[in-house]
């Protein structure tokens, strides 16, 4: 559990609701045209990211067993916003374990 909090904590936070969903989603609701240059330097990092939180989790219910753990509180707030993004469903592909 706390791999998976330090990544979401100190990469995919940033990377997913930042440099994705505040420039996709985010700067429409603003009247702003989105950072195509932040978004397209964000997305290898969001695959890296994802990638190792798939890797990380089980195949149970939750991200780690059977049981809410603090790592799914921790991530559905960041993927509730990330998933909004037109960019979240192909980065999600292939990572079932990611799909809330």
């Amino acid at each position: 559990m706390n791999q998976i909090v330090g990544i979401l904590d100190a990469y995919a936070y940033r990377t997913i609701v930042w440099d994705i969903y505040v420039e996709r989603v985010g700067s429409v609701r603003e009247g702003r045209l989105a950072d195509e240059r932040k978004i397209a330097a964000a997305l290898p990092r969001a695959a890296v990211c994802l990638s190792e939180l798939n890797r990380l989790s089980d195949d149970r219910e939750f991200l780690i067993g059977g049981d809410v753990t603090f790592a799914d509180l921790y991530a559905a707030p960041m993927f509730a916003c990330f998933m909004q993004a037109p960019e979240a469903v192909s980065l999600t592909d292939g990572h079932e374990k990611l799909n809330y």
